[in-house]
């Protein structure tokens, strides 16, 4: 029977496009999320998008894995945020609403005023039924009851649709429906430059190390070795490899030991040895 490292290795092997983890780490380039913003909100001329990482509480996941949060700036008009992510078929309704509660909470937690609340953008890539989502773009807001109109409240749901009929979507977002039903990306500029970046990661020692650090089955892995009598030693080796991919991503020495604190169990005195063991052995 394979180990979980291993059988997580054999996953990076295969993992494409509508792998979670993949997603993540390869639409966190800021340059491949505005050619992918531009096809699907083209009334706004960005001049800038920054991906942006969520205000988190330690015992919060190290990663939203397939989740990418951006910050839009439009040269005319007001920033805006956009959660995005690639999900299947399950509580979209649901899950939209947690996750404008999210954005907005995130921006009331830095005593900004509710007035000056910035719009919120969840958008949804699928390959979903088209009965249900029968356009490329399914753009929602909130409506009256009574009619067409729309409350202004700044809230904004769309559903990428890769299963539906693709006359509406321009060669970008033909190119990631492609990547999304498994198919050779063909179509403009995005969907091939994403499949080499993917290419790439995987060819990519660091690329391999990022993907386990990303993918639950890694943490309790490192957790249920913590607990096991003569696995001391391969946590040993576990460890210092989350820290070097924490520090790697920009993450400051408190942050790394809470992070070991809070995924791994470990009191303040074990995060703080395991955390010089790593510096140590760098």
């Amino acid at each position: 029977m394979l180990s979980k490292e291993k059988r997580i290795r054999q996953k990076f092997l295969q993992a494409d496009f509508t792998d979670d983890v993949m997603f993540g780490m390869a639409m966190s380039k800021a340059k491949f999320c505005k050619r992918l913003l531009q096809s699907v909100l083209p009334e706004f001329d960005f001049q800038q998008i920054k991906v942006v990482v969520p205000k988190q509480s330690p015992s919060s996941d190290l990663t939203q894995v397939g989740c990418i949060d951006l910050l839009c700036i439009p040269k005319i008009g007001d920033r805006f945020n956009v959660k995005l992510q690639l999900v299947a078929e399950r509580n979209l309704a649901l899950r939209s609403r947690y996750y404008h509660a999210m954005m907005v909470e995130e921006m009331l937690a830095t005593d900004e005023d509710y007035r000056n609340l910035r719009d919120t953008y969840v958008i949804f890539l699928g390959a979903f039924d088209a009965i249900d989502w029968s356009h490329a773009i399914n753009h929602y807001q909130m409506m009256s009851e009574h009619g067409d109109d729309i409350l202004e409240d700044g809230t904004h749901t769309i559903i990428l649709n890769a299963k539906s009929n693709w006359d509406e979507a321009d060669a970008e977002l033909r190119g990631v429906f492609q990547l999304i039903l498994k198919e050779e990306a063909t179509y403009g500029y995005l969907g091939p430059k994403v499949a080499n970046d993917i290419a790439r990661i995987k060819q990519s020692e660091l690329g391999g190390e990022k993907y386990m650090a990303l993918t639950d089955e890694f943490w309790q892995d490192i957790r249920d070795e913590g607990r096991q009598e003569g696995k001391a030693e391969e946590r040993r080796e576990l460890v210092p490899l989350l820290v070097k991919i924490l520090a790697d991503n920009g993450k400051q020495p408190a942050e790394i030991m809470a992070y070991l604190e809070a995924k791994l169990g470990l009191n303040v005195q074990e995060a703080e040895e395991y955390y010089q063991l790593a510096i140590t052995e760098a």
